[in-house]
């Protein structure tokens, strides 16, 4: 298999687990005992780009296409904002030019802080839509909506970083094993 078949299969895998949890989310906050909005497919973003860098970016695009169809939410204005907000998260990737991945993953301050960069941008890009739209901020709500997702979504990347090799530039690591296999086939053969 190449590697690029590879990324696809674990970018649709990965990507259909964000989905299903954001869906899960969206019908349990729809109900009467659930008064927390959940999503909880920031954290899968941020591993995703972790794994495959600007792929990653096709998963945002499938992650707003199911909250536009979930939350209604037609009016062009809107969801282009709201589309901006979930790319924004993207930002995150900032963090990839300035320390490596294996810094990232194994100091949780660096990892926190690549969490909280790609979710704060998603969260102010918000901001900045209701003002332009609405003339106002509903502080309360937004930071109400986040709140839980912030926090849920940080201990899912701390558990994740201690999964072996599930949060590694999955480039190199597998041109890594094909080299490994290699040297191993070629051992054998001598």
């Amino acid at each position: 298999m190449t590697i690029a078949k590879y990324r696809l299969m674990d970018l649709m895998f990965l990507g259909i687990i964000a989905l299903v949890v954001d869906l899960i989310g969206f019908f349990a906050s729809q109900s009467d005992l659930m008064f927390l909005y959940v999503t909880l497919s920031t954290p899968i973003l941020l591993i995703i780009y972790f794994r495959w860098g600007p792929y990653g970016l096709f998963v945002n695009g499938a992650v707003v296409i199911l909250h536009t169809i979930l939350y209604r939410n037609y009016e062009i204005m809107e969801m282009m904002g709201y589309a901006a907000s979930i790319f924004a998260i993207g930002s995150a990737m900032v963090w990839f030019k300035i320390t490596t991945k294996g810094q990232i993953r194994n100091e949780v301050i660096l990892l926190t802080l690549y969490f909280l960069t790609g979710y704060l941008a998603m969260f102010f890009v918000q901001v900045i839509v209701q003002f332009v739209l609405y003339d106002k901020v509903e502080w309360v709500v937004l930071i109400t909506r986040h709140a839980f997702n912030v926090l849920i979504g940080w201990v899912v990347l701390m558990i994740a970083r201690h999964q072996t090799d599930f949060m590694v530039d999955m480039r190199k690591y597998l041109l890594k094993q094909i080299k490994e296999r290699n040297e191993e086939e070629h051992f054998y053969e001598s």
